[in-house]
């Protein structure tokens, strides 16, 4: 990164701040005329958006063109103007940075472009808005851009929005409308390459339940039977991100000292959606991962693949399970 401007211009920047804040009332006034002094100083050729962003590089990529897709796979990396990294989607970086860890997801994240309260920040829409698939773009992003309201006009946002300016290097990976879509065919090619003969439910698309033990008995379980199980729990990438089988936690390498490695205690229901975890039957359970109990039998292991609509949908769950995350459930039912 380019040293920051000179104590001249600097200076001048702030004479002209000084002067410039009689009168103004825009939010991000100061910041403006901080941000139009930095680039001015460190990167004079750099291309101006119509909103005000700055691109900084652009490697064009060979794929479709974005048009108006509603959703992208992208990789990303954020710097502050001083080139210090925020956050990233490569392991690498994050290696660098001393924030690797083994269990968390890196790769690309799935952004909505729609017009829902969900929508891009404006300034990320606007860099990413003529790219094509394969492309690389590194851009400066003013903090009044990173905002879901949509103006007219570069000064409307200047007025109304404010935020800290950061510099995105974005490689756009993949587009396309359909999610769901799009994660129940990702879905369904892992378990033709992995879990070949592997049941659907029918009613509950994108999930699959494969056996992998014959069970000790065909019997159904009673309502409200309280059974023991093990279980561990990978994405489809093939990390494991829990487990209750202390060995395979050692053998992985996610093992805890303070982790629980003993089985669990399931209260079954024929309907899944009162299968409940615990104890005290306390702790609700995802949809996908409580309705493989329902089509198993003491004694009896299993696969059970679904995608995020039946586990932790577009949120996810903290670093390890990002949104519209398939998962990967290996039960055993154990006999007591």
């Amino acid at each position: 990164m380019k040293k920051f401007a000179s104590f001249f211009v600097l200076a001048a920047a702030l004479a002209v701040l000084s002067c410039a804040r009689e009168g103004t009332t825009g939010a991000s006034d100061a910041d403006k005329i901080y941000l139009d002094a930095f680039m001015s100083e460190n990167y004079p050729g750099a291309k101006k958006t119509t909103l005000g962003a700055y691109i900084l590089e652009d490697t064009p990529g060979d794929g479709a063109y974005i048009g108006d897709a509603e959703y992208v796979r992208v990789e990303y990396t954020t710097q502050d103007l001083q080139g210090n990294y925020g956050s990233s989607t490569f392991a690498q970086i994050n290696r660098q940075l001393g924030t690797y860890s083994a269990i968390n997801y890196y790769g690309p994240a799935i952004w909505y472009r729609g017009e829902s309260q969900d929508n891009l920040r404006a300034g990320i829409e606007e860099v990413i808005s003529t790219m094509n698939v394969g492309g690389t773009r590194k851009a400066v992003i003013p903090g009044w851009l990173f905002t879901t309201e949509r103006y007219g006009t570069p000064e409307e946002y200047v007025k109304n929005c404010s935020g800290t300016t950061a510099v995105y290097t974005i490689r756009l990976a993949e587009t396309f409308d359909d999610v769901e879509q799009w994660e129940k065919d990702s879905v369904l090619n892992y378990v033709t390459a992995n879990l070949p003969g592997a049941q659907a439910d029918t009613a509950m698309a994108g999930w699959y339940y494969k056996r992998t033990g014959e069970p000790s008995s065909e019997e159904t379980f009673a309502e409200d039977t309280v059974i023991l199980i093990n279980y561990s729990l990978y994405r489809l990438d093939g990390t494991l991100l829990e487990t209750t089988i202390e060995k395979l936690a050692k053998d992985k390498g996610i093992y805890s000292s303070s982790g629980d490695y003993t089985t669990k205690k399931i209260t079954w229901h024929s309907d899944y959606s009162e299968i409940t975890m615990g104890s005290d039957s306390s702790t609700d359970v995802v949809d996908g991962f409580a309705n493989a109990f329902v089509h198993m039998h003491p004694g009896e292991k299993g696969t059970v693949v679904f995608w995020s609509g039946e586990g932790y949908s577009t949120s996810g769950s903290g670093s390890t399970i990002p949104p519209y995350c398939p998962l990967r459930f290996d039960i055993e039912i154990v006999d007591e």
